[in-house]
């Protein structure tokens, strides 16, 4: 992540429990005053049972000290100000690709109808021109939200681990009792296909010109050059605002998928001229080995912790081998079943291990069914080097079965869940570990 100079002190929004009275004001006051478009909402009330009395939680953004959401923006739409702190977005850059609604264990940035993402920027322009405080501090009637200048955050813990972004915001914990919430929630992710299109052609691709480079199998840059262009046309449909694409190339310094994409594109390129001019396609190779390095880093977000495992770059790295190692096993050494078969195992384990400790509610059993007999298939292949190959095209159907489950199935931080719906989260992942 870039260096920048934080301000010694800094703009921190405060709240206190016990003043409280549940009213809306601070909601209210902000969505008349920014005219929020239907299903978004800048600051949010969640409300928790407490001592058989309610409390609720004042939130909007925290203007973080390590702003993830910025950091993670391809298109450099994001600003955090060097004086006061306080984080915004400018939406005539926003692609709308929503990557920094993954990176924000917040559940801070909004996605608008016309697919940009919006937030909450502090008032700046109030308190910048001496117009006023924050709506939402002016609209309290008991002053439990509050503003002011601090030299960081003191977060609960039934909100994300503090450490992920240092958010600035305090809060006065109630008096009385404990707020028994948890921040840990689960969903599928929207329009998914397009992922597990890019990330699964990219790494077959990948390895598969890596293959075909040293067994000289034909078609190596041509398949190369295939699997990334069709991987990345469907994200560039993914960004709701396709017109300013290219602002995916801006944030190279601290974007992963910046750099995914920049070095996917480049790979297309130079893949494409290899076809010609064989001696580029190390280079083209080079390139694709960096997106795909890239592409594993996108989804290492401590946000998500589902996707912050070993199991998403032993995947994805397995992806290649698995589909691959058995083409090069068939026409080189049978033994190279070996290693496909080993790290078919090791893709099991870590999915298993993470789905029973994180993960969503979902049963495996076809998941299982398939990679056992892919497992199996290259096991045989030492023997019967077709069954191999048989195995390969089993590894696919696998590798796209997990990739599946990865998207549509994500445990993520965000606004704290209530008490009961907390338990019932834990309750539920502990049953579903010992299926």
């Amino acid at each position: 992540m870039p260096d920048y100079q934080l301000p010694k002190d800094r703009l921190s929004f405060v709240f206190d429990h016990n003043k409280c009275i549940l009213c809306g004001a601070c909601v209210t006051a902000c969505r008349d005053a920014y005219s929020w478009s239907e299903g978004v909402a800048w600051r949010k009330l969640p409300v928790f049972e407490l001592a058989g009395l309610k409390t609720a939680l004042s939130m909007s953004c925290n203007h973080c000290d390590n702003p993830t959401c910025m950091f993670a923006c391809p298109a450099q739409a994001y600003t955090k100000d060097p004086k006061t702190g306080i984080v915004w977005i400018a939406q005539d850059k926003c692609i709308g690709c929503g990557y920094c609604t993954w990176a924000c264990p917040y559940e801070v940035p909004q996605e608008e109808p016309d697919g940009t993402v919006s937030k909450c920027h502090f008032c700046r322009e109030r308190l910048e021109g001496g117009k006023g405080i924050p709506y939402c501090v002016q609209a309290c009637p008991t002053g439990a939200l509050a503003f002011g200048w601090t030299k960081g955050g003191s977060t609960p813990d039934y909100l994300a681990p503090s450490d992920i972004t240092r958010p600035n915001l305090v809060v006065v914990p109630p008096k009385e009792g404990k707020v028994e919430a948890s921040p840990l929630k689960v969903k599928s992710e929207k329009n998914y296909w397009e992922l597990v299109a890019f990330t699964i052609l990219s790494e077959v691709g990948l390895f598969y010109a890596l293959v075909s480079l040293y067994l000289h199998i034909p078609y190596g840059a041509l398949v190369l050059a295939l699997t990334f262009a069709a991987g990345l046309l469907p994200s560039v449909v993914h960004a709701k605002k396709s017109s300013r694409f290219l602002r995916v190339f801006l944030n190279l310094r601290s974007s992963w998928l910046s750099r995914e994409v920049g070095f996917g594109g480049l790979t297309v390129l130079l893949a494409s001229a290899s076809i010609l001019f064989q001696q580029l396609l190390p280079i083209a190779m080079a390139f694709s080995a960096l997106s795909v390095a890239s592409s594993i880093m996108v989804y290492m977000l401590k946000a998500r912790p589902s996707w912050y495992d070993p199991d998403t770059p032993i995947s994805f790295v397995g992806t290649g081998i698995t589909v691959s190692l058995p083409v090069a096993a068939y026409l080189l050494d049978r033994y190279l079943f070996l290693v496909a078969v080993m790290f078919l195992a090791l893709e099991i384990y870590t999915f298993q291990r993470r789905r029973g400790r994180l993960a969503p509610l979902v049963k495996l059993g076809n998941y299982r069914m398939i990679s056992a007999g892919a497992l199996a298939l290259d096991l045989a292949g030492i023997a019967f080097p077709p069954l191999g190959l048989v195995g390969a095209v089993v590894s696919l159907a696998s590798e796209l079965l997990h990739r599946v489950y990865f998207f549509k199935f994500v445990t993520y931080y965000g606004l704290p869940n209530s008490n009961r719906k907390g338990v019932e989260f834990e309750q539920e992942s502990a049953s579903y570990s010992r299926a």
